[in-house]
């Protein structure tokens, strides 16, 4: 009952200082993010309440009411936090970030780390009104029992004895005088000094037998914040003694369609190093999925994960380039899945600060990348992940998923090939890569993030899609199907980063493959159709450029490569008939013929 726990704190043996280490430690608890942001210092914040003799109903009311205060003040916190992890104290908590142990404490989230002090202050604000008010109520009681007989009377009566004990509790006649004399008690709660011993044997018991779990709980947290989206694993083994981690139905749901899987396996294996989990590092070797498949439908829809990335601002416009909206059809579709694809790659980079010294040359500065992530994650999942030093937090060095079939492939496979893939490539030694091809040789792709490493270098982009249907990449585009029919193909290479996270400057050859042409009213079959596009702009608010002057040269140049070969099929064989006439009747005039033709025309020769 409330008002028995209301009647032990007023009327209790608790002293003033174990009032204020419950309240202090109650709000800290209260201004934590969560347990995933901050497992550590939520960790030890529960077993310091358990350890010391603090009133525990006081430290719940107050930690109740400082999350609702923390919801309230985190843009407060946040800032408090970069004052902390980026200002002059950013060397000690950079050297906590990477120590055993401290890793684990979650010092490196903004909000975490600031609600250290902003809880530490709210709690002391409460504690202070608590001690000061219990204690006006012990002095205001301490005189009535001295000075009021009307209150020893009416204290003295059965039923309000009764009462006193129903709904604040027994414990006798209490001596208020003697309860405001102690200022300090007993620190220590022995039943909790033992329950944090019973509890670190846990721990080491845990570590020992049940780490597979944990670990892999930590791995599919850490893809489902990368994905987007849900990802199940059904079961997993993992020996650290032999450093072999196996994963059993892995399945990653596309965040752009929850009812398919963007990558379905059977089993995942790779090599794993259990050394540097106290750090919070996990480095893979040599993973390999057995049975792997994409686009398959999922019997239960999954789910999206953390706030979808804002879409980057327009880039300036050239007269010639157009957006999204004004060339393709389903355009919101599209932006979303590039919008994807900008998260992974930005993932797959790292912050930019960590590799550009100079700030005068970032194209995004630390405030600009903190101000896009609180948009995106919302101020409780932004962390200072440019103070992580000496080795990734999750690295993979090599990745390989063979013979991967894919619906859209038409019973052709994929093998996917990622190499040091890692939260944060900079510290890496070579750059991460990924580089995806069919078995039928129409599809390649690579992406190689040099940047990330190194900002001198730039990042590559480069991929050819070979034999589309021409009319299903047509219906996504607006205007009249002025091209209809025959096969597309794809070639591109560009860089990426340049201008900015998430940029591109990327050409693009298109060529149609024995298309149908309708231009002025009249329809032409041709046999190849090159299109010149540009693509240049953040991923997904893209800037497209096609030169009608360049288009409108290829549609010419198509028209009289097809005349040329109409001349050479149904007229060059009449003027042959009448080459070879003329020779039956003058000796050598077909090949006098002949030779003046192939002097007026350099370009043909017909022998």
């Amino acid at each position: 009952m409330v008002t028995r726990k209301i009647g032990k704190l007023l009327r209790g043996k608790a002293t003033p200082t174990q009032f204020m280490i419950a309240c202090v430690l109650g709000a800290l608890i209260g201004f934590m993010p969560g347990f995933a942001q901050s497992p550590g210092l939520m960790i030890v914040l529960i077993l310091l309440l358990a350890v010391l003799n603090a009133n525990l109903f006081l430290a719940a009311t107050v930690g109740l009411l400082a999350k609702l205060v923390s919801l309230a003040v985190m843009p407060l916190t946040f800032m408090v936090g970069r004052i902390l992890l980026d200002g002059p104290t950013s060397g000690l908590f950079a050297l906590l970030i990477n120590a055993p142990v401290g890793a684990l404490m979650g010092f490196e989230n903004y909000v975490a780390t600031g609600g250290l002090v902003t809880g530490t202050l709210f709690g002391i604000l409460a504690g202070m009104l608590v001690i000061r008010g219990i204690t006006a109520f012990r002095m205001k009681m301490t005189s009535m029992q001295e000075n009021s007989e009307r209150y020893k009377t009416w204290t003295s009566k059965w039923w309000v004895k009764a009462l006193t004990f129903v709904f604040v509790g027994g414990g006798g006649k209490k001596d208020y005088k003697k309860l405001l004399t102690k200022r300090i008690g007993n620190p220590f709660r022995i039943i909790g000094v033992i329950g944090m011993v019973l509890f670190v044997v846990l721990l080491l018991i845990i570590y020992q037998f049940a780490s597979g779990p944990i670990v892999t709980a930590a791995m599919q947290r850490g893809l489902e914040r990368a994905n987007g989206a849900t990802v199940d694993v059904r079961d997993a083994e993992l020996d650290l003694a032999v450093g072999r981690l196996v994963l059993h139905g892995f399945a990653m749901a596309d965040p752009n369609d929850l009812t398919t899987d963007l990558l379905r396996a059977d089993r995942m294996e790779a090599d794993i190093s259990g050394r540097d989990l106290l750090r919070k590092r996990i480095a893979l070797d040599q993973v390999q999925f057995a049975n792997a498949s994409t686009g398959e439908t999922r019997a239960i829809p999954g789910r999206r994960i953390g706030r979808w990335p804002e879409p980057k601002p327009v880039p300036d416009k050239t007269p010639e380039e157009k957006t999204l909206e004004e060339y393709i059809q389903q355009a919101e579709v599209w932006r979303e899945r590039l919008a994807q694809v900008r998260q992974w790659v930005e993932r797959m980079s790292g912050p930019e600060e960590a590799v550009e010294d100079d700030p005068a040359k970032r194209r995004e500065t630390l405030r600009e990348r903190l101000e896009r992530q609180v948009a995106e994650r919302g101020y409780a999942n932004v962390r200072a992940t440019h103070l992580v030093k000496g080795a990734p937090t999750f690295m993979v060095y090599r990745l390989d998923a063979e013979q991967v079939r894919a619906a859209q492939l038409n019973g052709a496979t994929v093998d996917i090939r990622g190499r040091n893939l890692s939260t944060h490539p900079h510290l890496a030694d070579e750059p991460p890569s990924v580089l995806i091809e069919s078995s039928d040789d129409r599809l390649r792709a690579f992406v190689s993030l040099d940047h990330a490493v190194s900002a001198d270098t730039t990042s590559t982009l480069e991929f050819f899609f070979l034999g589309l249907d021409t009319d299903t990449i047509v219906r996504q585009f607006l205007g009249d199907r002025v091209i209809r029919g025959g096969t597309m193909d794809l070639f591109a290479s560009g860089n990426y980063g340049r201008e900015g996270p998430g940029w591109i400057d990327l050409p693009l050859r298109v060529a149609m493959h024995d298309p149908n042409v309708s231009v002025g009213g009249s329809n032409r079959d041709v046999s190849l159709l090159e299109v010149p596009i540009g693509l240049r702009g953040p991923l997904d608010n893209l800037m497209i450029m096609l030169d009608d002057s360049k288009l409108a040269d290829a549609l010419v140049r198509a028209g009289a490569t097809e005349l040329a070969r109409q001349f050479d099929d149904q007229v060059g064989e009449r003027i042959e008939d009448v080459l070879e006439g003329a020779s039956d009747q003058v000796p050598g005039l077909g090949d006098s013929i002949r030779e003046g033709a192939g002097r007026l025309f350099p370009g043909r020769n017909r022998d």
